[in-house]
Protein backbone atom coordinates (compact mmCIF):
# COMPACT_ATOMS: atom_id res chain seq x y z
CA UNK A 1 0.00 0.00 0.00
CA UNK A 2 1.40 3.39 -0.75
CA UNK A 3 0.15 6.58 1.09
CA UNK A 4 0.13 10.11 -1.50
CA UNK A 5 -0.43 13.50 -0.61
CA UNK A 6 -0.90 16.17 -2.57
CA UNK A 7 -0.55 20.34 -2.35
CA UNK A 8 -1.27 23.08 -4.52
CA UNK A 9 -0.14 27.02 -4.28
CA UNK A 10 -2.06 29.66 -6.27
CA UNK A 11 -0.29 33.14 -6.42
CA UNK A 12 -2.13 36.11 -8.00
CA UNK A 13 -0.77 39.60 -8.43
CA UNK A 14 -1.50 42.07 -5.32
CA UNK A 15 -3.23 39.19 -3.41
CA UNK A 16 -2.33 36.99 -0.86
CA UNK A 17 -1.72 33.27 -1.98
CA UNK A 18 -3.84 30.41 -1.01
CA UNK A 19 -2.39 27.12 -0.24
CA UNK A 20 -4.33 23.62 -0.60
CA UNK A 21 -3.23 20.67 0.81
CA UNK A 22 -4.28 16.89 1.42
CA UNK A 23 -3.58 14.98 4.35
CA UNK A 24 -2.13 11.74 4.06
CA UNK A 25 -3.84 9.00 2.57
CA UNK A 26 -3.52 5.10 1.18
CA UNK A 27 -3.84 3.98 -1.64
CA UNK A 28 -3.80 0.50 -3.11
CA UNK A 29 -2.50 1.04 -6.59
CA UNK A 30 -0.53 3.74 -8.17
CA UNK A 31 0.08 3.89 -11.93
CA UNK A 32 2.18 6.02 -14.29
CA UNK A 33 2.03 6.04 -18.00
CA UNK A 34 3.91 8.10 -20.28
CA UNK A 35 3.08 8.31 -23.95
CA UNK A 36 4.06 10.02 -27.04
CA UNK A 37 1.11 11.99 -28.85
CA UNK A 38 2.45 11.95 -32.21
CA UNK A 39 0.90 14.75 -34.63
CA UNK A 40 -2.61 13.53 -36.12
CA UNK A 41 -2.99 11.29 -33.54
CA UNK A 42 -6.72 10.70 -33.00
CA UNK A 43 -8.13 9.17 -29.91
CA UNK A 44 -5.28 7.17 -28.71
CA UNK A 45 -6.32 4.45 -26.37
CA UNK A 46 -4.68 4.44 -22.54
CA UNK A 47 -5.87 2.12 -19.76
CA UNK A 48 -5.32 3.69 -16.99
CA UNK A 49 -7.60 2.03 -14.26
CA UNK A 50 -10.24 -1.00 -14.37
CA UNK A 51 -12.74 0.18 -11.46
CA UNK A 52 -15.01 2.77 -10.86
CA UNK A 53 -15.17 6.41 -10.71
CA UNK A 54 -15.05 6.11 -6.68
CA UNK A 55 -11.91 4.20 -7.05
CA UNK A 56 -9.83 6.88 -7.63
CA UNK A 57 -8.12 9.02 -5.29
CA UNK A 58 -6.00 11.27 -7.80
CA UNK A 59 -5.32 11.61 -11.10
CA UNK A 60 -3.11 13.85 -12.63
CA UNK A 61 -2.34 14.64 -16.44
CA UNK A 62 0.62 17.12 -17.79
CA UNK A 63 2.42 17.22 -20.92
CA UNK A 64 5.20 19.07 -22.32
CA UNK A 65 3.08 20.60 -24.43
CA UNK A 66 -0.03 22.51 -24.12
CA UNK A 67 -2.91 23.80 -26.34
CA UNK A 68 -5.78 23.97 -28.68
CA UNK A 69 -4.01 21.19 -30.79
CA UNK A 70 -4.04 18.35 -27.82
CA UNK A 71 -7.40 17.06 -25.95
CA UNK A 72 -8.63 14.17 -24.44
CA UNK A 73 -11.93 12.17 -23.27
CA UNK A 74 -12.21 9.50 -20.61
CA UNK A 75 -14.02 6.09 -21.54
CA UNK A 76 -15.90 3.31 -19.23
CA UNK A 77 -15.20 1.35 -22.70
CA UNK A 78 -18.37 1.94 -24.37
CA UNK A 79 -19.28 5.73 -23.86
CA UNK A 80 -16.56 8.84 -23.92
CA UNK A 81 -17.06 11.97 -22.22
CA UNK A 82 -17.13 15.33 -23.93
CA UNK A 83 -13.42 16.14 -25.28
CA UNK A 84 -11.34 18.28 -22.77
CA UNK A 85 -8.80 20.80 -23.96
CA UNK A 86 -5.22 19.74 -22.22
CA UNK A 87 -4.49 23.88 -22.35
CA UNK A 88 -2.63 23.21 -18.53
CA UNK A 89 -1.96 20.63 -16.24
CA UNK A 90 -5.26 18.38 -15.07
CA UNK A 91 -5.68 16.70 -11.58
CA UNK A 92 -9.00 15.33 -10.32
CA UNK A 93 -8.67 14.12 -6.80
CA UNK A 94 -11.88 12.12 -5.33
CA UNK A 95 -15.28 13.54 -6.27
CA UNK A 96 -14.32 15.44 -8.70
CA UNK A 97 -13.72 12.37 -11.02
CA UNK A 98 -17.64 11.95 -11.05
CA UNK A 99 -17.26 15.38 -13.54
CA UNK A 100 -16.24 12.98 -16.49
CA UNK A 101 -20.10 11.62 -16.21
CA UNK A 102 -18.70 7.99 -16.26
CA UNK A 103 -16.37 5.62 -15.03
CA UNK A 104 -13.30 6.89 -16.79
CA UNK A 105 -11.42 3.54 -17.35
CA UNK A 106 -9.33 4.59 -20.42
CA UNK A 107 -8.35 8.18 -21.64
CA UNK A 108 -8.20 8.29 -25.07
CA UNK A 109 -5.83 11.48 -26.61
CA UNK A 110 -5.72 13.09 -29.56
CA UNK A 111 -3.15 15.48 -31.35
CA UNK A 112 -4.90 17.97 -34.32
CA UNK A 113 -1.60 19.29 -35.01
CA UNK A 114 0.50 18.54 -38.21
CA UNK A 115 3.65 19.45 -36.73
CA UNK A 116 4.08 19.33 -32.92
CA UNK A 117 4.66 15.95 -30.73
CA UNK A 118 3.58 16.06 -27.10
CA UNK A 119 4.84 13.64 -23.75
CA UNK A 120 1.83 13.30 -22.05
CA UNK A 121 2.15 11.54 -18.64
CA UNK A 122 -1.09 9.86 -16.60
CA UNK A 123 -0.61 9.67 -12.96
CA UNK A 124 -3.48 7.59 -11.48
CA UNK A 125 -3.60 6.84 -7.45
CA UNK A 126 -6.52 4.50 -6.56
CA UNK A 127 -8.26 1.55 -4.40
CA UNK A 128 -8.07 -1.68 -6.31
CA UNK A 129 -10.15 -3.45 -3.89
CA UNK A 130 -12.99 -1.02 -3.70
Amino acid sequence: MAIISWNLAIQASGQAPISVSTNPQPVEAIDRVVVTLEPGDSDKLIEIQPGGATAIALMAITSDRYGAAFSFKASDGSSDSAPITLDAPQIYSNGSVALFGLDPMQLKLSNTSSDQTAAVEIFVARDATP
